[in-house]
């Protein structure tokens, strides 16, 4: 019994002495919808809903929306207000942040903001939309107060937690000068493109497989327009837009300008009222540029420490990889010095041993008599 005892207070002083931020704990919920009597102005429960099958999409409006850029699980709940009216809460799990960033921009009525609730949000009236990580969030009410659907939009964003950032890398490349943020739609397949993109010169990109399409609007001084980054999944894809787009201003119809820029896999097109000066400024500070990251496992314990800017597994593996090249080449230079000395000693003692054997060992040469 005390060997026990002993063995349970070691367990428990080794447990305790682990570093806080090694252990890993996780909230598994069942879904992120207020508490009860979290709100006073929220009632009964009028309706729920979850759909984890793509196919059973078809019944909600956005439905097609949601199987085209990912959809992973989606949960709705109405509940009725204390007084008179009715709330929907509805949440939206995609394949990525890129997913629920792109249904944000497509799907608001009104300005995107950076959160909370969310990363980023959208409101008007008694709408809240939100994106956060790999969530989309709607909830809006037809009556009660105007902050209600803001204060269960933060409840459930808090609920949800911390996830990685909503935007996507493709709105960084935005210029700023002139830039409205406010304007951004972005999109990830021929769907949502063809249902909400504005044209370009009247017409509409093909979609492609793994593209995606950024638009924003533009104003300086008196000039306005469009801009649209394409990014494409070659360089040589965007190179082939990028010839074909090269003839999209013949068309007699349209009367705005059109300037196009590629750089790597990425194709830029603004259209508008700017003349060739102000869009070389627009254009010019569209850049790609490929890095290179070191890739390692985050669940790591050594993972916070670096040397030189290169994590300390990665390190130690290349120095493991230099001590046994250079064991190796030590072995190898000691074996041969070894099995030298062997035969210098071997011819020394006995001198017609088969290794020295001069029938073993003659060599042919060949005689030229030059007279």
């Amino acid at each position: 019994m005390k060997l026990i005892a002993s063995l349970s207070c070691l367990l428990a002083a080794l447990f305790m002495s682990m570093p806080v931020g090694q252990a890993q704990i996780e909230l598994v919920r069942s879904n992120y919808f207020p508490a009860e009597f979290e709100f006073k102005e929220l009632g009964a429960i009028k309706s729920e809903q979850t759909l984890t099958d793509a196919a059973s999409l078809s019944g909600i409006h956005e439905g097609l929306l949601f199987a085209e850029v990912g959809f992973d699980k989606y949960a709705r709940r109405v509940y009725s207000l204390r007084n008179h009216g009715s709330l929907s809460i509805e949440v939206v799990r995609l394949k990525d942040a890129r997913a629920a960033y792109s249904l944000l921009t497509l799907l608001r009525k009104a300005d995107i903001s950076a959160g909370p609730p969310g990363a980023w949000f959208s409101t008007s009236r008694n709408s809240v939309i939100f994106a956060r990580g790999d969530y989309w969030v709607r909830v809006q009410g037809d009556s009660g107060p105007e902050d209600l659907s803001k204060r269960v939009a933060v409840s459930v964003s808090n609920r949800i937690g911390n996830r990685e950032p909503g935007a996507p890398r493709l709105i960084t490349h935005f210029p700023k000068t002139g830039y409205d943020p406010s304007s951004v739609r972005y999109y990830l397949g021929p769907k949502s493109y063809d249902s909400y993109a504005s044209a370009i010169a009247g017409r509409h990109l093909k979609f492609e497989s793994n593209m995606e399409v950024a638009q924003a609007r533009y104003a300086i001084e008196d000039m306005k327009g469009l801009l649209s980054i394409v990014s494409f999944p070659t360089s040589q894809l965007a190179e082939k837009y990028f010839e074909d787009a090269a003839g999209m201003d013949s068309t007699p119809s349209v009367r705005s300008r059109i300037y196009l820029k590629r750089t790597g896999p990425l194709l830029g097109i603004l259209e508008g009222s700017f003349d060739s000066k102000m869009a070389e400024k627009i254009l010019s500070s569209i850049q790609f540029t490929y890095a290179i990251k070191w890739i390692y496992d985050k669940n790591s314990r050594s993972n916070t420490k670096t040397i030189w800017g290169v994590p300390m597994p990665i390190l130690g593996t290349v120095v493991r990889s230099l001590i046994l090249t250079a064991l190796l080449c030590g072995i190898s230079l000691f074996a041969g010095f070894g099995f030298a000395v062997f035969r210098l000693l071997l011819r020394g003692y006995a001198p017609h041993n088969y290794l020295d054997n001069p029938e073993r060992t003659e060599i042919i040469r060949l005689k030229i008599d030059e007279n």
